[in-house]
This record gives structure tokens, C-alpha cells and sequence, in this order.
């Protein structure tokens, strides 16, 4: 409770026209000065006391200690209506806490505190044949403590005691605690607890003729006010639109200030990145942006202040479990009423899909390419084939050694798979033969058996880890398949390297591994090994590892690789297959 004497001196001027009404007795006094309280105090309790009647006075130290220095200044004789017993001073804290529990009062203890109180003064008023006139701030101790549930049911207490007690309450409340539009309906309730009303000192001080006035202008306010409260429903209820709709974007919605610092994150966003909004906010915005493109949020920052919105920015960002998401940016800057550029608004779209879509016309375009490049050339290369199998024909009926027979029908098995592969080419035949038992180390061994000058030129160390492993599978194709990767190890370990081939025991997923000592795959060209038309060679075209992954997935597998540079170089490059007879089979549509 501030002090009334370092406030200002509040006019006295028809003070003495504020009385408290006789035909009530429980009245409550609103103020907004304690010069004024005090003032109306004096009046009470000094005509109180004045006709011979018993004061009982509840209040804070500081009130108490102004009362009665302005009683004894009106010519009072204070310390004998104390003696008398006429007059009862006790502190409002003090008595509050011997009756609360639990944050309110508790009726069988205020009835005996308080009970005890009016007794004694009772048997003071008794003796001189007057009555009881009391003041209590106790509820608005409660107030203060924003307690307008307890200061309520204190007020409704008092209404009780007088049922069986004859006495004249005046309550105090300070208007400073009801300065919200959220207090009004506590406000009333204790204004309907009381049976008269008192104003602040702004009305009872005026005259009659400013009263009519002061209501006048009061009516005013509270129409405009009417209006005002109107207007904020309606832009409440447009806020909650917005909000719902922010809410259910299947765009990500965000906020940030200038600083970079996450404010708001809607529920697309928690499903886009994975944070929770009470995770994320707080957080600083480079927590979803990659490392290498945190300069681009100085870019962004930069122009959001100078009030640029951006529109359509296509970059990457990153999701609490790592994933990089392909994104697109919309950012509008965040004013407020005075045109101050003070945050920003984030509408981002998962373009993925999108992305994966255009990646895979571009994929479908180079295949395209690849298949008329592929048909030309196999129609071209189709009829020197032809003349290179006849003349092997002949040659067979001159070659009598067993050795050159051996050779001979290598490259007659070699001719026949080119033949193979031209034919599947030129007329997009796939899989036309039947699959056969294959025994995958036979089928390494004839691809190292045809490499073996390659090998011995480079003077290539092959260690062979061959586990018994047989298949059905189309044998050409995978020759082909371990063709190209063989190869490809040969040209990139250096003069004198190692290669390991490897088979591991069969079981249902076939692994074999083709691991070299050349310089490894830089990681950045990792991801695109399997591309058509993608190398790192200087002479080559591109399409040997894409046809090896095709081959491994039409045999229900697929080829992974794992590459390391640096001292210690090693390339592994891992096929898994699977049996083609074991696999499910596939159901075609009619288009």
C-alpha cells in the first residue's frame, strides 16, 4: 500500500458532502488516493466516535498510523476511546492470516477470529448504549494478491456475521487494482456483495453540476469503448482464421527476428524438420541451414531489413535427424505499426518430390539418348559380327593344338555374348534366355581368365576368395556385370596393385565384393558412379556401372560402393543377387 502523504495533496473541497449512508451497514469505499481514504475515515469514525459509539478499525500499519494522527487533530480523544475499550486498532495482515487456509478464508475460523473481535467491542458498545462501527482492508490485502476469488468470499463472510451482529461496515478497495478489462467481472461481484457503492474520489469530489458532466463523458468512453471491443472481436476472430490456417498449411510457416532467431513454428514445420516448436523456437535459424550455406542467411537477413520480401528461393535445409530437404523459400519482412521492419515471415516448401520428378525426366532423357546411341551403334557393329563369326568358324578347322582350341572357343563364348548384347539392344529384347545354374566363381574366373593380359600388363596381384556359391541367373549378363567392374578396378590400381575378389557363402542375398588399392572416389562423385554418361576417367563413356546396376536389379539385387582417398586407398565395390527363380513374381498391367 503506496504512502498517501508522498502523493499529492488532494483538493478537500466538498469532502464533507462524501458521507457513508446510515440505512446501510455493509458499504464499500473505491479510491485512488490514500489522502482520500484517509479523509472519509476521519469522517466515519469520528462521528462514530463523536456519538459515543465503538470503532473497530482493520487496517495496514500505514492507514492506522494516519487515522489517528488526523482523529487526535480533529480534536479526538483517541487514548481514552482506547482505554475505554471504545476503540480497536488491529492489523489487517495480521487478523487475514488467522483465518486463511488454502488460499481462502475458512468460515469456522473467521467466525471465531472475528467473532472474538465484535464481542469485545460489543461489550464496550454495550455499556454506552451505542453501536459498532467497523473498517476492513483485509480483502483489499486479497486483491492486491490478486486473490478476487478469497477477497469475494471474504465480502459474502462479513454478509453472514451480520445476521447475527448489528454493525456499519465500510470496506476499501484501491481502483489501481482494477485496471483491466480482465477485473470487471470481479469488480461486479463485489460491488453486488455490498449494499451501497461509494466512487473514487474523481466523482464524490465534484460538484453537481461536473457529476452530470463526469457521467456524461463516462457513457461516451464506455460506448467508444463498446465499439473498440467490438472491432477487436472481429480482428480476434480474423486472427483465429489466420492462426487456423497457418495451422493447417501443408507448408512449413515460421517467423524470425532480425536476428535470426526462430519465434514461431507451425505444425508443417515440426512434420517438415522433425523439431517440436518448444524445441525449435528460441534456437537460432542456422540450425535447419547447412554449414556451407549459412552465408546465405546474412544475404537473407540483409534484405528482409531494407524491407525486401523474397520470393521462390530454391535451397537446401536440413532436418533434425540429418536429411538434407530441397526446399523453396518465401520470406516477407514483419512490420509493425510504425512501419518498422522488425522480423520476418518463412513459407517453405518441400520441392523434393518436385526434384525427383525433374531428376528423373533428365535420367529417362539420358536413357533415351543411351538406347538410340546404343541401337545405332549395335546396328552397325551387327554385321562385322556376323563376318567375325564365320571366319572363327573356319579358323576352327585349322586349329589343331588343344590350347588354341581353348582359346578359340573363348572367343567364340566372347562373339556370342556381344552378338547377346547387340541383339538385346537393337530389337530392346531383355531377358529372352532362360536363366540356368550358374556357379558365380566360374563365371569370375572366366571374366579374370579373359582380363589376364590386362591383369599381367599392370602386373595386378588378385587374391581370390571364392566360396561355393550357385544361382539361376541369366550367366551372360552377370559376365558382363563382373566384366565392367574388373575392369574398372584394373584401370584404376596403379602399376603393381591388388585386387580381391570375393564370395562370400551362399545364402539367400548372393554378396560378391570386387575391392581394389587404386587412389579411391572422391566423395563428392560418389552418388553419381551409377549415372549414364557420368566417368571420372579420362577416356570412357560413361555407361559400364550403370549397366552393371541395371543388370544386379533385374536380379533382384543392386551394387553399393564404399571408397576412401587419403594414405591408405581402398574401393569396395559390394553386389548382392538374389536367385531369379526364388524372386516374386511380377504382375504385368494391361495398359
Amino acid at each position: 500500500m503506496g504512502s498517501f502523504a508522498s502523493r499529492g495533496a488532494v483538493k478537500k473541497k466538498k469532502m464533507s458532502e462524501q458521507t457513508i449512508p446510515a440505512s446501510h451497514s455493509h458499504s464499500v469505499q473505491f479510491y485512488s488516493d490514500d489522502e482520500f481514504l484517509i479523509e472519509c475515515l476521519v469522517r466515519f469514525m469520528g462521528s462514530a466516535l463523536g456519538a459515543g459509539d465503538t470503532c473497530v478499525v482493520i487496517a495496514t500499519e500505514e492507514h492506522r498510523r494516519a487515522l489517528a494522527t488526523r482523529l487526535k487533530s480533529r480534536s479526538i480523544d483517541l487514548d481514552s476511546a482506547v482505554e475505554q475499550g471504545r476503540y480497536l486498532a488491529l492489523d489487517a495482515a495480521e487478523t487475514l492470516a488467522q483465518f486463511m487456509h488454502d488460499g481462502m478464508p475458512d468460515e469456522t475460523r473467521f467466525m471465531e477470529v472475528i467473532g472474538d473481535v465484535l464481542a469485545r467491542a460489543e461489550a464496550s458498545a454495550d455499556r454506552r448504549h451505542g453501536r459498532l462501527a467497523l473498517f476492513g482492508e483485509m480483502v483489499a490485502l486479497l486483491v492486491a494478491e490478486r486473490n478476487s476469488k478469497g477477497a469475494i468470499r471474504l465480502e459474502q463472510l462479513w454478509n453472514q456475521v451480520a445476521h447475527s451482529h448489528s454493525f456499519s461496515l465500510l470496506c476499501a478497495y484501491p481502483m489501481r487494482e482494477f485496471y483491466g478489462k480482465e477485473h470487471s467481472s470481479a469488480f461486479q461481484k463485489i460491488c453486488d456483495e455490498h449494499a451501497a457503492v461509494l466512487p473514487a474520489e474523481s466523482y464524490a469530489l465534484a460538484p453537481d453540476a461536473d457529476k452530470l458532466r463526469l457521467i456524461a463523458e463516462w457513457q461516451q468512453k464506455a460506448l467508444a469503448l463498446e465499439q473498440e471491443l467490438s472491432r477487436l472481436r472481429e480482428a480476434q476472430a480474423a486472427a483465429d482464421k489466420l492462426a487456423a490456417i497457418v495451422a493447417s498449411s501443408e507448408d512449413a510457416i515460421a517467423s524470425k527476428d532480425l536476428n535470426g532467431i526462430i519465434t514461431s513454428w507451425n505444425a508443417s514445420a515440426e512434420r517438415m524438420f522433425g523439431w517440436k516448436a518448444e524445441e525449435i523456437i528460441g534456437k537460432s535459424v542456422l540450425t535447419i541451414i547447412p554449414p556451407e550455406l549459412h552465408k546465405d542467411e546474412d544475404a537473407i537477413l540483409g534484405k528482409i531489413r531494407r524491407g525486401e520480401p523474397i520470393e521462390h528461393f530454391e535451397t537446401v535445409r536440413v532436418a533434425k535427424d540429418g536429411r538434407r530437404l530441397d526446399v523453396s523459400l518465401t520470406v516477407s519482412p514483419i512490420k509493425d505499426p510504425s512501419g518498422r521492419v522488425v522480423g520476418a515471415a518463412k513459407i517453405v516448401r518441400d520441392i523434393g518430390e518436385r526434384k525427383r520428378a525433374e531428376e528423373a525426366l533428365r535420367r529417362a532423357e539420358k536413357l533415351a539418348a543411351t538406347g538410340r546411341m546404343a541401337a545405332t551403334m549395335a546396328h552397325e557393329i551387327n554385321n562385322p559380327l556376323e563376318a567375325v563369326t564365320n571366319l572363327l568358324y573356319l579358323l576352327r578347322q585349322n586349329v589343331t593344338g588343344d590350347q588354341g582350341r581353348e582359346h578359340l572357343a573363348l572367343a567364340e563364348s566372347e562373339l556370342a555374348r556381344v552378338s547377346h548384347i547387340t541383339k538385346q539392344t537393337l530389337a530392346f529384347y531383355r531377358g529372352s534366355s532362360a536363366p540356368q545354374p550358374v556357379e558365380l566363381g566360374e563365371v569370375l574366373n572366366s571374366v579374370l581368365n579373359v582380363l589376364s593380359r590386362k591383369l599381367a600388363q599392370k602386373r595386378i596381384a588378385v587374391t581370390r576368395r571364392i566360396e561355393p556359391c550357385t544361382m539361376h541367373a541369366m550367366k551372360g549378363e552377370l559376365r558382363q556385370l563382373f566384366s565392367n567392374l574388373v575392369d574398372n578396378a584394373i584401370d584404376a590400381v596403379p602399376l603393381g596393385g591388388e585386387i580381391e575378389i570375393a564370395v562370400e557363402p551362399c545364402d539367400e542375398e548372393r554378396v560378391v565384393t570386387i575391392s581394389d588399392n587404386g587412389p579411391g572416389i572422391a566423395r563428392e562423385n560418389l552418388p553419381r558412379l551409377f549415372e549414364p554418361f557420368f566417368t571420372t576417367k579420362m577416356v570412357g563413356t560413361g555407361l559400364g556401372l550403370w549397366v552393371a546396376q541395371e543388370i544386379a536389379e533385374k536380379h533382384g539385387g543392386r551394387i553399393s560402393v564404399e571408397s576412401r582417398t587419403g594414405k591408405k586407398p581402398r574401393t569396395v565395390f559390394r553386389v548382392s543377387l538374389r536367385d531369379v527363380m526364388q524372386q516374386a513374381p511380377q504382375v504385368s498391367s494391361a495398359a
